[in-house]
């Protein structure tokens, strides 16, 4: 899980991973703090002048303008300090939302928050507002839904009186720092933003030799870093400069950073924090682990099949809850605490089947990987704030498998179990191999989404049309859907796809209940439907005809199509997918009078293939649409071609006829 740092309205990032709780780490969160404590500055902050209004070098953004965005950070005691300080104006009433409240967000097992000042400046006054500040601590736990929880605490500031023209400025100090890093830091200052800033300044005191890396984030941004070499520490200073708006493309990977960072660490390399995460994961066997195992062996012919149990089980039978409490957010449960108590998170699921694969004969290891910008992470600095899930590398027969405990309902055998695939992993087995590419699993041989789809028009506009549905799917869309078959139960199921069926033809009923089935080993689910469509039709744009339409559903946008045609960045394609959708429309009049052509389209670019084809068929007349992906991202010289295909891809998705009565 990411923890987001909210100072101000612009957005500081300290990373937390997905956690859980081991033996001896908390199960309860820290008590929220009761009152806010005011303080002075720590020593090592030097005091930076904001800048004058009256010389602004830019415009306002969001009828805010920002004077100084101040960070100084010392890493030189056992917990490190985080001075933040923001300078702000209210430009017109927009501006007054924004300048009347601030937010900070920190973990009170490990982290104390000290504010310094609150002040306001009118008319050429500054006014000493922390009497006119009401501070408020609240435990959100935004990620209650989803079954985590952090024990993080926001402190809310509220600033009364703030009117257009004022400046506000409030400094605090963020001290502290998670025990499971044993001492060592790493930081991100942002250097530019989607907004314009007047002063940023960056300061950061390490002991000398521990900055093992550093460097800033893009390339061609300039920024005069000084990195100042001291007896006993050093410093990383960006003196106070104007720093312009970068806008952020649309459709970029999440793994592209297109904001430049400065990025300081202790770890000198991947390799480094490897060494760091192994020992969280090298738990001693337990009786009841290896009594499972012997159990799971017991109950299954082949090594295989062992392996496969182990893996249901700790999908299915030890439910998701993450309690990311202090130490708990990196270090895994002990195996041994999760059976007992049937819950875990990444960690401890990962742990246990760990466990448990080596039990049966298996090499396996814990691996870090990142949910959202794994593609991306082997450009990013090297810490453990780069990760937020644990899955697990097994190696069987030559081959290298990446399973992820965390999901549930998984189909197939051990050779064709969906595998996770985030791009990069770093295994923790000790052999400081470093990060590593995830090498994609062989694809499912054609489309893991098919849909054929009978829809009856033949009775004409006084009688329900007919619907008939086959949906088969395989892979990952087999596993994604029995998981949510096994939580919608079947009826919540056909509920939810009558919803769909009422939305586009109106009124619509089940002729029978939905027939699932699923073939486990094959990974290979089928939904069956026969439906009623009460009213589906409109009126024709001829006298006396009427209408049908219909998109083909199944064919979903596989880049976002408001993306900038000319851009900088790689453009994001939603890889792998690979659909076909295939419509028989049953015509009136036995298909006598029909003048309906033979089409054929086929699309082809860097990001995905796409064709389509129509023919009449007597009764019938079949489309068929089948879209496939090429990549994960393509260049920005591609992305004009992609952008126009999937325009028409997606425009020839949407058909309709007019049909005239049945002649007798």
């Amino acid at each position: 899980m990411l923890r987001r740092l909210v100072i101000g309205g612009l957005v500081g990032l300290a990373m937390i991973s997905d956690a859980c709780a081991q033996a001896g780490l908390p199960t309860v969160a820290a008590p929220v703090p009761d009152d806010a404590v005011f303080g002075p500055p720590p020593e090592f902050v030097n005091e930076i002048e904001p800048q004058d209004p009256d010389a602004a070098v830019f415009d306002s953004f969001g009828g805010v303008r920002y004077l100084l965005i101040d960070d100084q950070h010392d890493a030189r005691d056992a917990e490190p300090s985080l001075y933040i300080r923001r300078v702000r104006e209210a430009i017109n009433s927009s501006g007054i939302d924004a300048l009347a409240s601030f937010q900070v967000s920190f973990d009170p097992s490990y982290e104390e928050v000290v504010f310094h000042h609150v002040r306001l400046t009118r008319d050429g006054e500054t006014l000493d507002r922390r009497d006119r500040t009401q501070i408020e601590f609240a435990r959100h736990e935004s990620n209650r839904d989803r079954q985590m929880l952090n024990g993080e605490v926001t402190a809310l500031a509220r600033i009364d009186d703030v009117r257009v023209g004022d400046t506000v400025d409030y400094a605090l100090t963020i001290r502290g720092i998670n025990p499971t890093f044993n001492g060592r830091d790493f930081r991100r200052f942002g250097l530019n933003w989607g907004v314009p800033v007047e002063r940023r300044s960056i300061r950061s005191l390490w002991p000398r030799g521990e900055a093992r890396f550093h460097d800033i984030s893009l390339a061609g941004i300039e920024a005069d870093i000084e990195h100042r070499r001291r007896r006993d520490y050093e410093e990383f200073r960006l003196a106070p400069t104007p720093r312009d708006v970068i806008n952020a493309e649309r459709g970029t990977p999440i793994g592209i950073e297109q904001h430049p960072v400065l990025r300081i660490s202790s770890y000198a390399d991947w390799a480094d924090v490897a060494r760091w995460g192994t020992p969280l994961f090298t738990l001693e066997t337990s009786d009841a682990v290896q009594s499972l195992a012997a159990d799971l062996s017991a109950a299954h012919d082949t090594p295989e099949a062992r392996l496969m149990a182990a893996l249901r089980f700790v999908q299915d039978e030890v439910r998701y809850l993450a309690l990311t409490y202090g130490e708990g957010s990196y270090a895994p449960a002990a195996p041994a605490d999760t059976l007992e108590t049937r819950y875990g998170d990444c960690k401890a699921k990962s742990a246990l089947l760990v466990e448990l694969a080596r039990a049966l004969g298996f090499e396996a290891d814990a691996a870090l990987v990142n949910l959202d910008a794994g593609r991306g992470i082997d450009r990013r600095e090297p810490s453990p704030g780069a990760f937020n899930h644990v899955i697990v590398r097994l190696r069987h027969d030559g081959r290298t498998l990446w399973l992820d405990p965390t999901r549930s309902s998984q189909g197939g055998t051990l050779e064709h179990v969906t595998q996770a695939d985030y791009g990069f992993a770093l295994p923790l087995d000790g052999s400081g191999e470093g990060l590593v590419s995830m090498d994609e699993a062989a694809p499912v041989a054609g489309p893991t989404l098919i849909i054929n789809e009978t829809l009856d028009l033949s009775c004409g506009r006084n009688e329900p049309a007919r619907l008939t549905v086959e949906t088969i799917l395989s892979g990952e869309d087999a596993d994604i859907n029995r998981a949510r078959l096994a939580r919608q139960g079947l009826g919540g199921l056909q509920r939810a796809y009558l919803d769909f069926y009422n939305q586009n033809f109106g009124a619509a009923d089940y002729l029978e209940p939905i027939e699932i089935e699923d073939d486990l080993d094959a990974n290979r689910l089928v939904i069956r439907e026969r439906l009623e469509l009460l009213a589906p039709y409109e009126d024709g744009a001829q006298e006396g005809a009427y209408a049908v339409r219909y998109r083909a559903h199944g064919i979903s946008e596989v880049v976002d199509s408001n993306s900038e045609r000319r851009r900088v960045t790689p453009l994001d394609v939603a890889h792998p997918t690979h659909i076909r959708h295939v419509v028989d429309l049953v015509l009136t009049n036995n298909g006598a009078g029909w003048t309906l052509d033979t089409q054929a389209t086929v699309l082809e670019n860097p990001a995905f293939r796409y064709s389509y084809t129509s023919t009449h068929l007597g009764a019938v007349y079949r489309m068929e649409f089948e879209t496939e992906t090429l990549a994960h991202d393509v260049p920005p010289d591609a992305t004009l071609e992609v952008l126009r295909e999937h325009r028409e891809m997606i425009n020839s998705l949407y058909f309709g006829f007019d049909i005239t009565e049945p002649v007798d």
